[in-house]
């Protein structure tokens, strides 16, 4: 029962915490948030043969890790300065395995389930990715209880074109506990303010609280 009790404190100051720091932070908005930039609705799917993405290892946490390094590689035969890598969790993010929004706002397709968790440039670490058309790029994963997909785009950030889409990746034991964390939520508006936890009262659980800006 102690042990209950000093998990559920825990959680009311962390929550305590997070509500400080969104409510008085200034010019806290969209500007602010890098993934803000991804115009992920515009996003529009041209998968093609002549762009390739793979990323090893593909199963994490055999050693009951919760934060793991993934190498990403790919190429393309027609390269950009605009080319980027987007992470995808759950790992079905594309427009053909999910239903369509709608609304009025929601006039083109194919549709993007999710937003990216992070993404980077394709010449980040490859210089001459412009010129050869293959890069790689080492990114770190958290086990959160969802498998994982990398995707490569062109167009930028402003008008993404989906090339490719990488092999799945996941973590051994995707329920395990693992500590707080405040990302990004569904929509772009929202923040995510997650909490997992586990012991031998509890049991497994989680507890996820969105914070609209």
């Amino acid at each position: 029962m102690g042990e209950s009790k000093n998990a559920m404190g825990q959680i009311s100051r962390l929550l305590i915490i997070a509500i400080l720091l969104f409510s008085t932070s200034p010019n806290v908005g969209a500007s602010n948030q890098p993934l803000s930039k991804i115009e992920i609705q515009k996003t529009t799917v041209a998968l093609h043969s002549s762009a390739h993405i793979e990323v090893t290892p593909n199963l994490l946490g055999i050693k009951g890790e919760t934060v793991e390094w993934v190498t990403v590689k790919f190429n393309h035969l027609s390269p950009s300065a605009s080319d980027w890598i987007g992470v995808f969790s759950p790992a079905k993010f594309n427009g053909s395995v999910c239903s369509p929004e709608s609304g009025p706002e929601r006039n083109q397709v194919p549709y993007l389930c999710t937003a990216p968790i992070k993404f980077q440039y394709a010449n980040f670490s490859a210089h001459n990715y412009v010129r050869t058309g293959n890069g790689s790029l080492k990114l770190q994963l958290i086990n959160q209880r969802a498998d994982f997909a990398f995707a490569l785009f062109t167009g930028g950030l402003s008008d993404p074109v989906l090339l490719a889409i990488s092999n799945t990746v996941r973590f051994v034991d995707p329920k395990s506990p693992v500590y707080p964390r405040i990302a990004q939520g569904k929509y772009w508006d929202e923040v995510s303010f997650l909490l997992l936890e586990s012991n031998a009262e509890l049991n497994k659980w989680f507890l996820t609280l969105f914070f609209c800006l």
